[in-house]
């Protein structure tokens, strides 16, 4: 007979399918997003107007590209927490992109790119916040 008392076990969150589902989405998107960009920058590059490489020999988008890998691996761990904290993580990081693709935008980033970067960092950080709710009053009715 055990004498671990539930106070000695680590709190574990409720597992919220809505939200599982959402981060499958967005962590498999993420992970296939990144490795497109780290494998085949120069593809990417081309289709958004951008001369490859550029001055930073195509360093910053494959390292965005991974990024986005680890973030997709993360978003598909067993653990609520890990999940939980990536979802947030990652809303945040969406976030930042929105500004980067924002001030690129305004020092010539070709208008395409700039739009490319603002529906896929603002559509992603838009669709972790909200989408575990919607899918969640979707699935009530």
């Amino acid at each position: 007979m055990s004498t671990e008392t539930t106070s000695d076990r680590p709190a574990t969150l409720p597992d919220d399918h809505s939200e599982r589902q959402i981060l499958a989405v967005i962590g498999i998107g993420r992970i296939i997003w990144g490795a497109t960009t780290a494998f085949g920058s120069a593809r990417v590059h081309r289709t958004l107007g951008l001369e490859y490489p550029g001055p930073d020999k195509g360093v910053w988008i494959k390292a965005f590209g991974i990024r986005d890998i680890l973030i997709g691996a993360a978003a598909l761990h067993p653990d609520k927490k890990i999940r939980t904290l990536t979802l947030r993580g990652g809303i945040v990081m969406d976030l930042f992109d929105v500004g980067v693709a924002l001030n690129a935008g305004r020092h010539n980033l070709p208008k395409n790119a700039t739009l490319i970067g603002l529906i896929m960092a603002g559509g992603t950080a838009t669709f972790a916040a909200i989408g575990p709710a919607v899918l969640r009053k979707l699935r009530s009715r």
